[in-house]
């Protein structure tokens, strides 16, 4: 019975639901998946498993920051209803249990025992599955990564059955799934070893950073009785270190709880960390004031309170402006010296608003393919606080990679369970495991069901497109910055503009052309690219400010247009003898060939490089027929003659700047493009023919994984007025061709895996293709 129901829920569901929203502590990173299911025993879960055809994500606490708990169009498997203690052995010291309780509650089961965990995170809110995907540590002296505290684990594999894994049996599985970030499978329980829980004292010393490794190695890494230890680096000079040892003791509590009572409000230390974070030297107040403050007594715990923290003292009241995040470098304890220097150097260039590195301390990995433990190391766990906006995300991800960069340099690595800004070459320097890794997901998962954005982002399930990957990360001119498609519209539309005045003029006289309503459309449309790039990219100042200034002098030529053609301009025609077609007109009919002979060059090359003062002298060699007006030609030779000299010397001006300022434009981007199943990297020729190739490629059964290091577009189709096929949703603005009123001009927001498609669909459709902007 629960099996149809379910089975009925996913029909239901996958037909009628609205998309659902889920996002990690941050609320940087909102993902929109189909569903979200929260199963409360292992068949629905196996059920779940075996019967979506689809992508699936599993996610428990949402503490990781980078989007390792989702994907699009996901079904999301929430795992907190799934939340049981299966077994507990006291005297043995073990327990069992699913995959969704959080540590917190482990605690408050095993503390009335004496005993407690042996190693988890400093906070309790998370669940024990989310700890083990991310192969967690904590400040356990002697210890390291979580998986040297577990026995087995039960994991749901993609055909949806279930298996036990432990160092002796299912080797695979289980160094694959622990640290493995739901690439495998499920995780649905865990059988973990306990310890003793016990007095602990508070020792603090204060010393620089060049003295803590032979501290560490001389009076913490081998001492008995140390529990837990940390050295917090002070911001923002990160000279000296405060560190903080947990020793094993006899003497009463200070604290009588046992575990660290949960609160409504932590009012108080969010102040503190506003105060460090935004005023002029919170962070020299820390280190010289409130850390003295704070550790000038003895302070005697029990295990357990030390490893019980509440993540919400660090939840800042809102996080629509400022968010707080960590990221994690593991380095091998021979090459902290080499290390932080490095480390301190970037922090500093970028002026990262560090709140606390906390220095740790992990023994070798036994074997986890994505260890990030492969020798003794140190960690620098870094907390910081950065804006929410598009800039802030570029910023942090070009100081990351440096410190990538540093860290793999000195053979360590970096933690995964944080944003995405490395490379895939990067990855795969820190991860040199990763293949084995991915082989074994092929194996397990061939159907690639198990998905998150860190997947999405470093994994290939094909092997050829790993390389194609690396290939191209490494090509220094590849990337163009995708809100480029948005900026040139504007630049395009007056090139619209133009080709439409040139054909009116074919047929009417030029004091009839809309001038206002075509400056009024492009401030319109400017405004739309301006929302949409301010919302979604780092905001381009100095291209915004490049089309400010065309889109003023293309306003202000109208504008004067406007005004003498309906004065003076409409005075002459009364003098003009036929129509504008009249073969006779060859003053007029020259400024119209040019007119669409400078529409036709500005398709394929910038503006200013137009042969305008060529242009002038061939102008008076222009003789017009007999039967015209000597009035009109005469005023049609100086209004035309003096708007070419105007901008042969303002054309002039424009392209000595920019030279100057500009480094010579490539004329080909590259591609990553599927044809016949098969990918690999192909040239475009950029511009007009960008436009031209696009398609053709597309009826070569040619489809697109990226174009110039993006994943979606911009294009404008021309399509019937009353047309409204198009997807709403995906269009950034339409507005009608003011001299053709029976038709209009879409801009539609394409994916790049979806162009083929829709370029199919516009020529079944019989519209045209206009322009693809590329970057």
């Amino acid at each position: 019975m629960k099996q149809f129901i379910l089975l009925l829920f996913l029909f239901v569901s996958g037909s009628f639901a609205n998309p659902t929203t889920v996002n990690d502590v941050t609320q940087i990173n909102p993902i929109q998946v189909d569903r979200v299911v929260a199963p409360a025993t292992l068949e629905e879960i196996q059920f779940l498993v075996r019967n979506h055809q689809g992508p699936i994500s599993i996610g428990g606490g949402r503490f990781s920051m980078g989007g390792q708990i989702a994907t699009e169009n996901a079904l999301f498997i929430d795992t907190r209803e799934f939340h049981k203690i299966l077994f507990f052995d006291p005297k043995q010291k073990v327990i069992t249990v699913e995959s969704g309780i959080t540590w917190r509650a482990l605690q408050e089961f095993i503390d009335p025992y004496g005993l407690s965990v042996q190693i988890k995170q400093t906070y309790s809110n998370f669940t024990v599955g989310g700890s083990l995907s991310v192969n967690a540590h904590g400040r356990y002296v002697g210890y390291g990564p979580m998986i040297l505290s577990v026995r087995s684990i039960r994991v749901v594999l993609a055909d949806g059955k279930s298996v036990v894994a432990s160092p002796t049996q299912n080797q695979e599985i289980f160094y694959g799934c622990i640290g493995g970030y739901g690439g495998i499978g499920i995780i649905v329980d865990a059988t973990l070893e306990l310890t003793d829980n016990k007095k602990i004292k508070r020792i603090v010393k204060k010393l620089p950073i060049t003295e803590y490794k032979k501290f560490f190695f001389d009076n913490i890494r081998n001492h008995s009785k140390a529990q837990f230890h940390n050295g917090d680096i002070y911001p923002p000079e990160y000279t000296n270190v405060n560190a903080v040892t947990w020793e094993e003791t006899d003497e009463p509590v200070t604290v009588e709880d046992k575990i660290v009572p949960v609160k409504e409000s932590y009012w108080l230390e969010n102040l503190i960390y506003f105060w460090l974070t935004e005023l002029p030297y919170g962070k020299e107040l820390r280190e010289a004031v409130l850390d003295p403050l704070y550790y000038r007594k003895d302070r005697i715990v029990w295990r357990n309170y030390e490893a019980s923290y509440d993540v919400q003292e660090l939840e800042p009241p809102t996080r629509k402006i400022s968010t707080y995040v960590l990221q994690e470098y593991f380095v091998p304890v021979d090459r902290f010296d080499d290390f932080y220097p490095l480390m301190r150097a970037i922090l500093q260039k970028h002026d990262v608003n560090v709140m606390n590195i906390s220095i740790r301390h992990a023994k070798p990995d036994p074997g986890s393919m994505l260890a990030w433990a492969r020798k003794e190391e140190f960690s620098f766990v870094i907390y910081y606080k950065q804006r929410v906006y598009e800039s802030a995300k570029k910023e942090v991800g070009i100081w990351t990679r440096e410190l990538i960069d540093a860290v793999t340099s000195v053979g360590g690595a970096y933690y995964l369970p944080y944003q995405l800004h490395a490379t895939v070459t990067q990855f795969h320097k820190a991860y040199p495991n990763a293949d084995r890794f991915f082989a074994l997901k092929r194996k397990l998962d061939p159907t690639y069901k198990f998905r998150n954005k860190l997947w999405d982002k470093y994994y290939f399930h094909k092997e050829r497109d790993q390389k194609i990957r690396i290939e191209l990360d490494l090509m220094k001119d590849y990337v163009r910055n995708e809100d480029q498609t948005f900026l040139t519209l504007p630049e395009w539309y007056i090139v619209f503009s133009s080709d439409e005045y040139a054909k009116f003029l074919n047929h009417s006289a030029p004091s009839a052309f809309p001038y206002f309503k075509s400056i009024a459309q492009f401030w319109k449309i400017y405004g739309r690219v301006f929302a949409k790039t301010w919302d979604s990219y780092e905001f381009n100042w100095g291209y915004h400010l490049m089309i400010n200034v065309i889109g003023i002098s293309y306003s202000s030529e109208l504008l004067f247009k406007a005004v003498y053609e309906n004065t003076i301009g409409r005075v002459t025609e009364w003098f003009a003898v036929g129509p504008v077609s009249s073969p006779d007109r060859k003053v007029e009919g020259f400024m119209q060939k040019v007119a669409q002979d400078y529409t036709d060059f500005v398709r394929l090359r910038p503006w200013y490089e137009y042969s305008f003062y060529g242009k002038f002298k061939e102008f008076w060699g222009i003789q017009d027929g007999e039967n015209t007006s000597w009035v009109r030609r005469m005023e049609r030779r100086i209004f035309f003659s003096t708007e070419l000299l105007v901008k042969a010397v303002y054309g002039k001006l424009i392209g000595m700047g920019t030279e100057t300022v500009y480094a010579p434009e490539s004329f080909t981007v590259k591609a990553w493009v599927v044809q016949s199943g098969e990918s690999k990297i192909i040239s475009i020729p950029r511009y007009e023919a960008f436009t031209q190739t696009v398609p053709k490629l597309v009826q070569n059964k040619i489809s697109f994984l990226e174009i110039a290091g993006n994943r979606q577009i911009l294009l404008t189709l021309i399509v019937p007025a009353d047309e409204t096929l198009l997807d709403s949703k995906n269009i950034l603005y339409q507005w009608p061709i003011l001299t053709e009123p029976n038709r209009k001009r879409v801009a539609v927001i394409v994916p790049m895996q979806e162009l083929h498609l829709l370029l199919n669909l516009a020529r079944d459709k019989g519209f045209t293709l206009d322009h693809i902007f590329d970057y």
